[in-house]
C-alpha cells in the first residue's frame, strides 16, 4: 500500500517520578532495638577420603657420636743445639809408686783412691755453613777443678755425595798431629794417652785458627796456635811469645779388600819456646854453723855474691811424626786394628821433663814410638794392649865420681785392658806395667822406679 511506511515500533509509556516518603527522626526517648542476628550459615564440609594406615616404622638405632679428631702433630724442625757429655770416674785399688807421703811441696803422693777424671759437658750448633762448639770439663785429679776445655767457631762446606768437606774456623782446639792426640778421649780404647803424646803435647788442646780438608780418602789439617797447650807444665796454657807455632797432619785412606782397610799419615810442626829470665840477687851474707854451737864467729860467714837480672831468651823447637793403622773385621768376632806411630823432636817436652836448651846449653833431642792393638770380642766387649817408650833426652849424659857417662833415661810402659760397654756405658779395667827411669838406689846410683798399677774406670755418657 501507498502510504504504508511499515510497521512501527510501540514506543513504552513514561513511568511516574518516585515520590519521596517522610523519614521518621529516631525518638531518643525509645529503646533501640538491637539488630536481629544474621543466621550462620553452616559450612558444607566435603567428607575427607579414608587414608591407608600408614606401616610401623622400625626405630632407628642411636647413633654414637664420633671422637674428635684431633690435628696430627707437624713434624718439628732439628734444633740446631745439641747437647751431650760423659762422666768417668776411677778407682785405683793399686799403684806401686803410692806412698802414704807427701812431697817438698806439700803434695800428696798417695795414688791409691777413687777420682774423676773427666766430666765433660758440650754443646754444638749449626746453622747452615756455620757451626760451633763449648766443652766445659770438671775433674779431682789436682783437686775439685772446674775449666774450658774446647771453644770453636767457624764455617764449614760439606758435600756428602762427593765426599767433599772443607771447613776453617778459631778457638781452641785439639791440636792435628798424629793419630792419638786428635782422639776422642770418651773412645779411648785405653784410659790415657801415652806418655809420648802427654810429653809433647800435653793437654791435647790448644788456641788458634784451623784449617781442615778432606776429599774421599785424603784429608788435611793445618793449624796456627799459641804453643802452649793447656797441660802445659811450665806455662799452663798461657802463650809466653808472640810467634805462632804452625802444625799440621796430611793422611790417607784406604780399603784393600771388602774386610781390611789401611789408613796412615805424616804430621809435623815448628815453633818457638821461651827460657824465662832471672831476676837481679843481691849481695848477701850466708851463715853455716859448723861447730853447731849456735854462736856466730867469722869463719863460719860466707859472702854470696849477687847477679844481675838476666832477659829470657826465645829458641827454636820442632817434631816430626808418622803413624800407620790396618784394621779388620774377622768373621764370629768383630772388627780389630793394628797401629804404630812415631814423633820425634826437639826441645818440644812440655808436659814430662821440660825441654829448655838454654838452662841445657845444648838441645835436647826426644824419641817416642807406640805400637797398639785392638780387638773385639763380641759386640759388647773388646781388649786393647799398647807398648809405647818415650826417651826425652837422647843425648842425657851424668856425672860418676869425676867421670862423665851416658845415661838412657828410657820410659816404658805396657797398657793391657778389657772393655764392656753398651750404647751408653762403659767398664774398663786396665794394668799398666810402667818402668820411670828416675829412680835411685840405695847408694845413688840410677835405678829403674817401679810404677805399677790397676785401674777401673766407669763411664757413662749421654
Amino acid at each position: 500500500m501507498i502510504g504504508s511506511a511499515g510497521p512501527t515500533l510501540a514506543q513504552p509509556a513514561e513511568e511516574p517520578a518516585p515520590v519521596p516518603v517522610p523519614v521518621p527522626l529516631p525518638d531518643e526517648t525509645a529503646p533501640a532495638q538491637e539488630p536481629s542476628p544474621e543466621p550462620e550459615l553452616e559450612p558444607k564440609l566435603e567428607p575427607e577420603p579414608e587414608l591407608e594406615p600408614k606401616p610401623e616404622l622400625e626405630p632407628k638405632p642411636e647413633l654414637t657420636p664420633e671422637p674428635e679428631l684431633k690435628p696430627e702433630p707437624q713434624p718439628q724442625p732439628p734444633s740446631p743445639l745439641t747437647l751431650s757429655g760423659y762422666l768417668q770416674a776411677d778407682v785405683i785399688p793399686w799403684d806401686q809408686s803410692s806412698v802414704d807421703e807427701l812431697d817438698p811441696s806439700g803434695n800428696p803422693l798417695n795414688q791409691e783412691r777413687l777420682l774423676i777424671p773427666r766430666a765433660r759437658l758440650r754443646a754444638e750448633v749449626e746453622r747452615d755453613l756455620l757451626f760451633g762448639h763449648l766443652e766445659l770439663d770438671g775433674n779431682t785429679v789436682d783437686g775439685p777443678t772446674a775449666r774450658l776445655v774446647a771453644a770453636l767457631g767457624g764455617a764449614r762446606y760439606r758435600d756428602d755425595a762427593t765426599a767433599t768437606e772443607a771447613s776453617i774456623a778459631v778457638g781452641l782446639f785439639k791440636i792435628p798431629f798424629g793419630r792419638e792426640v786428635p782422639l776422642s778421649e770418651a773412645h779411648r780404647p785405653l784410659l790415657e794417652p801415652s806418655l809420648v803424646a802427654r810429653a809433647l803435647f800435653p793437654g791435647n788442646y790448644d788456641g788458634g785458627l784451623i784449617a781442615r780438608g778432606r776429599w774421599r780418602g785424603v784429608e788435611l789439617a793445618i793449624a796456627a796456635t799459641n804453643g802452649a797447650p793447656s797441660g802445659d807444665a811450665q806455662f799452663r796454657g798461657r802463650d809466653p811469645s808472640s810467634s805462632w807455632d804452625l802444625v799440621g797432619r796430611a793422611g790417607a785412606r784406604g780399603q784393600l779388600t771388602a774386610a781390611v782397610t789401611l789408613s796412615g799419615g805424616l804430621s809435623a810442626l815448628t815453633g818457638t819456646g821461651l827460657h824465662p829470665g832471672t831476676p837481679a840477687i843481691k849481695d848477701s851474707v850466708e851463715w853455716v854453723d859448723g861447730n853447731e854451737d849456735g854462736i856466730v864467729q867469722i869463719t863460719e860467714l860466707m859472702p854470696v855474691p849477687g847477679a844481675p837480672a838476666t832477659p829470657s831468651e826465645t829458641f827454636a823447637r820442632s817434631a816430626v811424626g808418622a803413624d800407620v793403622a790396618l784394621g779388620w773385621c774377622l768373621c764370629g768376632l768383630g772388627c780389630g786394628e793394628l797401629s804404630a806411630e812415631v814423633a820425634v823432636a826437639t826441645n818440644l817436652d812440655r808436659g814430662v821433663e821440660y825441654a829448655d836448651p838454654i838452662a841445657a846449653d845444648r838441645d835436647l833431642r826426644e824419641l817416642g814410638w807406640q805400637v797398639m792393638v785392638v780387638q773385639a770380642l763380641t759386640p759388647h766387649a773388646q781388649v786393647a794392649a799398647r807398648y809405647d817408650v818415650y826417651r826425652p833426652d837422647r843425648d842425657a849424659r851424668e856425672a860418676r865420681g869425676a867421670a862423665i857417662v851416658p845415661t838412657d833415661p828410657r820410659y816404658r810402659t805396657l797398657a793391657i785392658a778389657a772393655e764392656a760397654h753398651t750404647a751408653h756405658t762403659r767398664w774398663l779395667l786396665e794394668y799398666d806395667h810402667e818402668s820411670n827411669p828416675r829412680g835411685r838406689a840405695l847408694d845413688g846410683a840410677p835405678a829403674t822406679m817401679a810404677a805399677d798399677r790397676i785401674t777401673l774406670r766407669a763411664q757413662v755418657s749421654f
